[in-house]
């Protein structure tokens, strides 16, 4: 009796993992048909407009200057014809944690796409930040804030916050192609690197203007 009970219970449990298997298959099913967002292609953000000048407790001044698809060298000729209180202006160098933090919470209060800074690889794996007082550093080399690529270092007292993708080895963005230094590269307030040349798929939404002097 117990054996022909215990047989009874193990024929219903089997049903029981049946129907229960039956029931996730049929939500999967669904889920992939249905519930699944659309792909659309190309991920479009919404674009962010020219800002005002803000000013920073520093004494500096900062403007985002949109210019879809811009190189990096007309962006840095087009900030240097700018002028704010009688200071001229220059593609932005970021010297520090505080002055990020100021960028990113009073420049920048929505997010963009790629965005120049005023930093170049001057030699293989030398980035530099060669625009505005920085520039006239180590000679008129620039003010030097990294050596390397993904596993390199910082100079002592040197800010820098790379994204994970800044250091791409083989490709159209090869470590030995890319010139200058972002921000907003996948949207991410991090430096990235570019081609400084306003290549469409790199998606440069503008640059970055700061006056300090």
């Amino acid at each position: 009796m117990r054996s022909r009970l215990s047989a009874v219970i193990g024929r219903r449990a089997v049903v029981a993992l049946w129907a229960v298997a039956g029931l996730v298959v049929v939500i999967l099913t669904y889920w992939l048909l249905f519930a699944r967002p659309v792909e659309t292609g190309s991920e479009e953000f919404p674009v962010l407009k020219s800002g005002d000048v803000v000013l920073a407790p520093s004494g500096h001044a900062y403007r985002y200057v949109a210019a879809p698809n811009v190189s990096w060298d007309r962006a840095r000729a087009a900030a240097e014809k700018m002028r704010f209180r009688g200071k001229r202006g220059y593609l932005a160098t970021v010297d520090d944690a505080a002055e990020f933090e100021f960028v990113m919470t009073r420049v920048f209060v929505n997010d963009t796409d790629v965005t120049y800074l005023g930093g170049r690889q001057t030699a293989p794996g030398e980035w530099r930040w060669v625009t505005g007082p920085d520039a006239a550093a180590d000679g008129g080399k620039g003010t030097l804030f990294w050596s390397g690529y993904e596993n390199g270092h910082a100079p002592e007292g040197r800010f820098v916050t790379w994204m994970f993708s800044a250091f791409q080895h083989g490709g159209k963005w090869d470590v030995s192609k890319v010139c200058c230094v972002t921000l907003f590269s996948y949207r991410r307030r991090m430096f990235s690197t570019s081609l400084g040349t306003g290549d469409t798929d790199e998606g440069v939404a503008g640059y970055l203007v700061e006056y300090s002097r």
